[in-house]
């Protein structure tokens, strides 16, 4: 199911995950992708939920706080610039650092200039992974691990940036 805001909002493709279900989705996504994106769909239809009742402040309990917290980085991943697209695996490499939560501690705004990078760090440190996605073959946990990897340099590289730019 299309959500004509949520494609407002940016996020591409506008598909609203509590209405959608398809009988065929899960079967033509890759696995990898499906592997990693499993938990994100609740998570994010918590957020959603919760977004609702949070827009009038005093919520105090740091479970909220976090959920809402990883709501925005979903959203913020979700979010894309038009004619901005990401490869199959530069998505996988996104989504599993995200499940592994390498996005928590950073400014929502940082994961932007991530996703601009992505490809060009995946392509230098992780050809082989590249190529085996490329291949549409499903990715080890092992893999998976040097993907989230090379995202979390990249953030720790944002954010030593984000952070030199607040100094100055």
């Amino acid at each position: 199911v299309l959500d004509s805001h949520l494609f407002a909002a940016n996020q591409r493709p506008a598909i609203d995950v509590g209405l959608s279900v398809s009988r065929v989705g899960g079967k033509a996504q890759n696995k990898t992708l499906k592997k990693v994106a499993g938990r994100m769909r609740l998570d994010y239809a918590q957020f959603l939920e919760l977004e609702t009742f949070t827009r009038f402040g005093g919520v105090n309990d740091p479970r909220i706080k976090a959920r809402v917290n990883r709501g925005q980085r979903i959203r913020a991943v979700l979010s894309q610039p038009c004619f901005a697209t990401l490869r199959t695996v530069d998505i996988i490499a996104i989504l599993a650092a995200l499940d592994a939560g390498v996005f928590d501690q950073i400014a929502v705004e940082a994961i932007d200039s991530i996703r601009t990078q992505i490809a060009k760090k995946l392509d230098m440190s992780v050809a082989a992974i590249v190529e085996t996605i490329a291949l549409q073959k499903p990715l080890d946990d092992n893999q998976l691990a040097q993907l989230v990897m090379q995202v979390a340099e990249l953030v720790n590289q944002t954010s030593e940036v984000v952070a030199g730019e607040r100094n100055e």
